[in-house]
C-alpha cells in the first residue's frame, strides 16, 4: 500500500545539517510515510550520506540528478512520490517529532486537501515563533472563499506587509495532485517559487487545516541574508510576478488588489537588494533608478492604500513615490546595517 506522507528533501550543499535534517523526519512518532533524499548534484559528502541513509532504513529513497536547481529537484521528488499528502523539507532544516503523527490524526478526521502548520525562524543565537495569520481548524470550500482567499496574499489588517498565508511549501501538507497540477513550471523562477504554486494550490483546494502547533525550524543564514547582492533580482522578480499575475489574475476573491500589493512587496525588498551594491550613494541610486524604469516598477507604490502601515514602511514608501532613490539608497544602508546587529 502506498505511504499516508511523501516527505522530499532537495539535497545541495548541505553536508553540516543534513543529518539532523534526516534524523528529524526518520525519528517521528508515526510510521506511514517514504523519504525522499533528492541530490541535486551535490558535490560535498552529502551524496554518501544520504546513501548511508538509504541503507539504514527502508522508508527511504535517494535520487542523484544533475544539478538543476531547487524547483527541479522538487518536481523530480513529486514525480517518484506514491504517498497521498506531499511535505517539503529544506536540506538545512528540521522538523519536531510530533509533526506528521497530529496531521495524520487530522487526515482521518477531516481529509482536508491541505494542512498547514506553524513556523520557527532559527538564528544563531535566538529562535523566533512566526504564527500563522488565519485561525486554527478546519475550512471548507464556503470557508475558504470569505476567509482565506480574500486575504491569502495580503493581509490588510497587519503592518505592509504581511501574508494572509505564509507562501512557503515547506509548512504545509498538500494532496499529491493538487500540488502537481500547480506546480511551478517556469524553471526561469528561482525566487518566490513556493508562492507561485501554493496560491494556485489554495485555489483549487477544498478545503484546508491550520495547526495551532509549531513543527518546522527554518534556519537562517544571517551572513548571506544581510551581505548577498544578487545583481539580477529585479529581473527575477519581474518573471515570478508575470507568472503568478496569469495563475491568479482574475480569479475574483479581490486577487488583482491582493496582487497590486505583493507587487510592491517584492519591489520593496528588489530595493533592499540593490543597495548592497558596490558604490557610492549616488552610484547605486542612480543604477536603482534605471532598474525601476527598464523592468516597469517605477509606479509600483503609486495607488496603494496604506492605512496601517508603520512610521518606517510610510517613510520607504514616501522615498519611492517622488522617485527619492538617493534618499531611499540611505535608509536602505542604515536598515542593513541594522539587522547585521540584531
Amino acid at each position: 500500500m502506498n505511504p499516508l506522507f511523501s516527505i522530499i528533501v532537495p539535497v545541495y550543499q548541505v553536508e553540516r545539517y543534513i543529518r539532523k535534517c534526516i534524523d528529524s523526519i526518520l525519528k517521528q512518532d508515526f510510521s506511514d510515510f517514504e523519504l525522499l533524499l533528492i541530490d541535486d548534484g551535490s558535490f560535498d559528502k552529502c551524496p554518501e550520506i544520504c546513501d548511508e541513509y538509504k541503507k539504514l532504513d527502508s522508508r527511504v529513497r535517494v535520487y542523484h540528478k544533475k544539478n538543476e536547481g531547487l524547483v527541479k529537484a522538487r518536481e523530480t521528488g513529486m514525480e517518484k512520490a506514491r504517498g497521498v499528502y506531499i511535505g517539503f523539507v529544506d536540506g538545512d532544516d528540521w522538523v519536531e517529532k510530533g509533526w506528521l503523527k497530529e496531521a495524520s490524526e487530522i487526515t482521518y478526521s477531516y481529509y482536508p486537501d491541505i494542512i498547514s502548520f506553524n513556523t520557527y525562524l532559527n538564528f544563531s543565537n535566538k529562535e523566533i515563533c512566526v504564527p500563522l495569520v488565519v485561525e486554527t481548524g478546519f475550512y471548507d470550500k464556503r470557508a475558504l472563499e470569505k476567509q482565506i482567499y480574500p486575504v491569502m496574499l495580503y493581509n490588510k489588517k497587519v503592518d505592509f506587509y504581511n501574508f494572509g498565508v505564509y507562501p512557503s511549501v515547506s509548512n504545509k501538507l498538500i494532496k499529491k495532485k493538487i500540488i502537481w497540477n500547480n506546480r511551478c513550471k517556469d524553471e526561469r523562477i528561482t525566487m518566490g517559487e513556493d508562492a507561485a504554486c501554493i496560491y494556485a494550490s489554495l485555489l483549487e483546494a477544498q478545503s484546508l487545516f491550520v495547526m495551532e502547533k509549531y513543527y518546522y525550524h527554518y534556519r537562517q543564514n544571517m551572513t548571506s541574508m544581510t551581505k548577498a547582492y544578487d545583481k539580477n533580482r529585479f529581473l527575477k522578480y519581474q518573471y515570478l510576478l508575470k507568472y503568478m499575475d496569469q495563475k491568479l489574475g482574475s480569479r475574483g476573491y479581490g486577487l488583482d488588489e491582493q496582487l497590486k500589493y505583493h507587487r510592491a512587496f517584492r519591489v520593496k525588498h528588489a530595493i533592499l537588494n540593490e543597495s548592497k551594491a558596490e558604490g557610492s550613494v549616488h552610484e547605486r541610486a542612480k543604477e536603482l533608478k534605471v532598474k525601476m524604469e527598464e523592468y516597469g516598477f517605477v509606479d509600483a507604490f503609486d495607488n496603494l492604500e496604506l492605512k496601517n502601515t508603520g512610521l518606517g514602511s510610510k517613510l520607504f514608501i514616501w522615498f519611492v513615490r517622488r522617485r527619492m532613490y538617493d534618499e531611499l539608497i540611505r535608509m536602505c544602508d542604515v536598515f542593513n546595517w541594522l539587522q547585521k546587529w540584531k
